[in-house]
């Protein structure tokens, strides 16, 4: 994987867990509102935010890779 493709995923993932947590706040904000629902968002949430560090390392460690490389 090169690093625009993982760009591409990272800037994705942020994007979906920020609708998220948008969609969260806006729950919330109403009188009246699921638990259930909400807690499944906040699940939803949560995947989206171990998805985006696993690519963040995945950033590092290729930035770190190429960069030994040109040494």
């Amino acid at each position: 994987m090169d690093t625009n493709s993982i760009e591409h995923h990272i800037r994705t993932l942020d994007n979906q867990h920020t609708a998220v947590a948008n969609k969260i706040d806006a729950i919330l904000r109403q009188p009246s509102w699921n638990e259930f629902e909400v807690e499944q968002l906040k699940k939803e949430k949560l995947i989206l935010k171990d998805k985006l560090a696993h690519f963040y390392k995945l950033r590092y460690e290729l930035m770190n890779e190429v960069r030994f490389d040109h040494d």
